[in-house]
């Protein structure tokens, strides 16, 4: 009975972590479940489609603001996730060889990866020992510097690689 009170009660705090908070802008606000979908493949534990991503944050924060990188820039205000202030969502055109969803934060990378293991469990390792290191998650999500702030993000390539024959 402990385990299920205790289940019970991550599974609160996890659905409470995702969720994003959202102060209505000049657009529309994002839907309640915009934590847990964004949230998510930020996380690469969803799949990517740049089309439904694409819309879905033109549904939240009206058209993107600027086309650069081979992506489609979103300003995000009073957008939190995992209790971190985000500023700006990206995702990738038809000019990018990746699948991809972005997010630009205004923490360290070091306070972001913190914030989400408290909040979810989910650890981000360091990929080397300099003092700006990528830092990736298992499932391979990746937060990197971007000058103070934290940039986070999962890119998938869009060209399938042959595997071994099977015999």
């Amino acid at each position: 009975m402990k385990i299920v009170t205790r289940l019970s009660n991550r599974l609160l705090a996890l659905a409470l972590a995702c969720a994003a908070t959202v102060t209505p802008t000049a657009h529309a606000a994002p839907q309640p479940s915009f934590g847990i979908e964004v949230g998510n493949a930020l996380l690469c534990l969803n799949q990517l489609n740049s089309k439904y991503f694409f819309d879905y944050l033109v549904a939240a924060f009206g058209p993107p603001y600027k086309t650069e990188g081979g992506a489609y820039w979103f300003k995000a205000t009073n957008v939190s996730l995992w209790g971190m202030q985000a500023t700006d969502f990206l995702v990738n055109d038809s000019s990018s060889q990746a699948d991809f969803i972005g997010a630009y934060f205004n923490t360290t990378p070091v306070k972001l990866t913190d914030a989400i293991k408290a909040a979810l469990g989910i650890r981000f390792t360091p990929e080397d020992d300099t003092a700006y290191p990528v830092r990736q998650s298992q499932a391979g999500s990746k937060i990197v510097y971007n000058d103070t702030n934290a940039k986070m993000y999962c890119a998938k390539s869009k060209f399938l690689v042959p595997g071994p024959e099977q015999p």
